[in-house]
């Protein structure tokens, strides 16, 4: 199925979650003006997390006033959310930046914090829930200090008492040393959309676990650049890294039991990230470096992965030459989904009937669904091992 052969409701999601050129303007106010299905078309927006980009569309071609009442009244409460929401996150990014500035630390932001400023069209038009980074493992401490100078503890939220109750030091540690980040550093703020804000500092941009896969994060810091942030300065992985790491994350989440049992494996938000920086800063990446980096880290088949949906949803962004450098001989892969390094399971259904269909989890394979049990059961008594013995060593 291609996405010409998607219901027109289906279509706008896709069409609206990137922001439509004045050449396919006219294929989207067309659509608009169909007898469109607002209940699927609302739910797959939210659900995405597209539906301020779509907003955003919206407003750009003056389509938002023929909408119906309630239905702005929901975007419009919606887009003022976020405007207010994402401008504090940017207010405490500011602060952390400033703070790492003091300890000379080179800690690049990641995702949706960086890609809302850098390359969304409006603050408002990218949601997310946290402030992402990288750093190296040396930078451990100095990272802690000024991010505890700020007032963030290493804990849980308790969302029934209201409060943040901080790891232990054997958390901290096991946090650290069974997955690609540190605890996560959380703070309470008297925001009333904001009410609780996130910082999760990774030390690898891949999984842990049985990860096929290596990329040095002191490579990518050594790589970082300067960039300026709600006019301050911090720093970003370079165009190619900065693909390479939202490859990584798309495919991991997009491919492993772990996200797709929770629906959280196809988010088009995600494939939107990687079209739009590609679009913003095309002029900036060498394709050729591109290949030969991924080529060198073995990752043909993660970034290949990711060309090919993207380019399968939104249109050809990639040129030819990269795709088919990049191309395995076996595709078989694109419709893979399993446990790491254990026998994949193929899909069922073609890409956009698992994009769009939240009832696909009720057709996983029993054989993934034990594999993933005999993996937590296995997770669960290494926990308790490294638990033990860290209570031990504390007697």
């Amino acid at each position: 199925m291609n996405r010409q052969e998607l219901t027109p409701e289906r279509q706008l999601v896709l069409m609206g979650s990137i922001e439509v050129e004045e050449n396919r303007a006219d294929s989207f106010k067309e659509l608009m003006e169909t007898n469109l299905d607002w209940s699927d078309l609302i739910f797959q927006l939210v659900t995405h997390r597209t539906l301020n980009m779509f907003c955003y569309n919206l407003k750009k071609y003056d389509l938002f006033g023929k909408l119906e009442k309630e239905l702005q009244r929901l975007m419009e409460t919606q887009w003022q959310v976020y405007a207010e929401r994402n401008s504090y996150y940017l207010q405490e990014l500011t602060a952390v930046l400033n703070e790492f500035a003091k300890y000379n630390l080179v800690v690049p932001i990641v995702k949706g914090n960086l890609l809302v400023s850098k390359i969304y069209p409006a603050l408002e038009s990218r949601i997310f829930n946290d402030i992402d980074m990288l750093m190296k493992l040396d930078d451990v401490a100095p990272v802690t200090k000024a991010l505890e100078g700020l007032g963030f503890v290493q804990g849980h939220y308790d969302e029934k008492k209201g409060i943040i109750v901080e790891a232990t030091r054997q958390e901290k540690m096991l946090q650290q040393m069974v997955s690609h980040e540190l605890q996560e550093f959380q703070k309470l703020t008297g925001n009333r959309f904001a009410k609780l804000i996130q910082v999760d500092v990774n030390h690898d941009i891949l999984w842990k676990g049985r990860c096929p896969y290596k990329v040095p994060t002191r490579e990518l810091i050594e790589r970082a650049i300067p960039v300026e942030i709600n006019g301050t300065q911090g720093y970003m992985l370079d165009y190619i890294d900065n693909i390479i790491q939202l490859s990584c994350h798309l495919y991991k989440e997009a491919t492993l039991m772990m996200w797709i049992t929770d629906l959280r494996d196809l988010k088009i938000y995600k494939f939107a990230d990687l079209y739009i920086f590609i679009k913003k800063f095309s002029e900036h990446i060498n394709w050729q470096q591109l290949v030969e980096r991924v080529s060198g880290y073995n990752l043909q088949k993660v970034v290949y992965y990711n060309f090919h949906y993207i380019e399968l949803m939104f249109g050809e962004i990639v040129p030819a030459f990269v795709t088919t450098a990049l191309r395995p001989d076996d595709l078989t892969y694109l419709d893979e989904y399993g446990i790491e390094n254990e026998a994949a399971s193929i899909w069922e259904y073609d890409f956009f009937t698992r994009l769009f269909d939240t009832n696909r989890v009720l057709n996983l394979s029993s054989q993934q669904y034990s594999g993933m049990s005999r993996y937590l059961d296995a997770k669960a008594q290494t926990d308790g091992v490294f638990n033990h013995r860290m209570a031990t060593e504390k007697k």
